[in-house]
């Protein structure tokens, strides 16, 4: 029973684990979180037809060309030249060969499969093949080789910050698209409530003309008085302006209705782009946060 169910929490397990590194890995590969390790290696290097003893350390996450450029960052001053398949620099002072200037010759190697590139370095005596002899080479090799993988990571972050950047302009301009939708949502609710304002005033101005025209026509009718054919006229009058008025204000609320009904259906579309650029930012400021952390864990 317990030899089955260890064989049930396996597979369980093993899909947690490729999960979780799934999700500290990039699509092109770049790793969020620092879990290499940064030995130096014995190696040698052919010169002039003479292997002379190197020392090897991995930069990871890097290609080889990306190496060589870094490592005149990491060297200033150095000015590395083309020697068959080596890279050769000459009068190099490194305090970890003493104090007299050496010569470095240095093979940049990239294992595409296994994402990082193998620096390898040797420290000549000046001018000659002879290597230089001081055990503080190997620890000064491995700083080289920590200064090359923080270089290789701080240009992943600021390759992801100034994706952030581009992130946040998107949506900070979708944020706008969003309020300026809101805002005609509100203008066009706004107009919707006046006109249903001015028709009631409109329909309750109408009602007592219409008053005033049978109470003229009556008198009117029983009386013959000009002055009241002169109301009854006037008022008449009135009720035409009043129509007039509202057929103008049935034209403005069939507007108003059919930008409400615009805005409305526009603002979910609105709202899921803000949203969705929202969540671009806060995923690229995430990546961001990670590779920094991964920086400062590089020792």
């Amino acid at each position: 029973m317990h030899t089955r169910r260890s064989l049930l929490v396996l597979p369980f397990a093993l899909a947690l684990a490729m999960g979780s590194t799934a999700q500290n890995t990039l699509k092109d590969g770049t790793t969020l979180v620092w879990d290499k390790v940064i030995a130096v290696g014995a190696d040698s290097l052919r010169n002039d037809s003479v292997n002379v003893p190197a020392f090897s350390v991995p930069v990871h996450e890097a290609s080889a060309k990306q190496v060589s450029a870094l490592l005149k960052t990491v060297l200033p001053g150095t000015s590395f030249r083309k020697q068959g398949r080596l890279m050769k620099a000459t009068g190099v002072t490194f305090a970890a060969a003493g104090s007299a200037p050496v010569d470095v010759l240095a093979r940049v190697t990239q294992n595409k499969k296994q994402r990082l590139s193998t620096l390898s370095l040797a420290f000549l005596n000046s001018g000659t093949s002879t290597p230089v002899g001081n055990p503080a080479l190997s620890p000064a090799v491995r700083d080289l080789g920590v200064q090359l993988n923080k270089a290789v990571v701080q240009q992943q972050v600021d390759a992801w910050t100034k994706k952030l950047g581009k992130a946040h302009g998107k949506a900070e301009s979708a944020a706008k698209s969003r309020d300026k939708a809101r805002k005609k949502l509100n203008k066009a609710q706004s107009q919707v409530e006046k006109n249903a304002k001015e028709r009631s005033k409109l329909q309750n101005e109408r009602a007592i003309m219409q008053r005033e025209i049978d109470l003229y026509n009556e008198k009117w009718m029983l009386g013959q008085d000009p002055k009241d054919l002169k109301k009854l006229t006037k008022a008449r009058s009135g009720i035409t302006k009043n129509e007039a008025r509202m057929a103008k204000l049935m034209a403005n609320e069939a507007k108003a209705q059919r930008e409400l009904s615009k805005t409305s259906s526009n603002l979910p579309d609105v709202q899921q782009e803000q949203d969705a650029k929202a969540a671009a930012r806060n995923e690229v400021q995430r990546t961001v946060d990670a590779l920094q952390r991964k920086l400062e864990n590089i020792r």
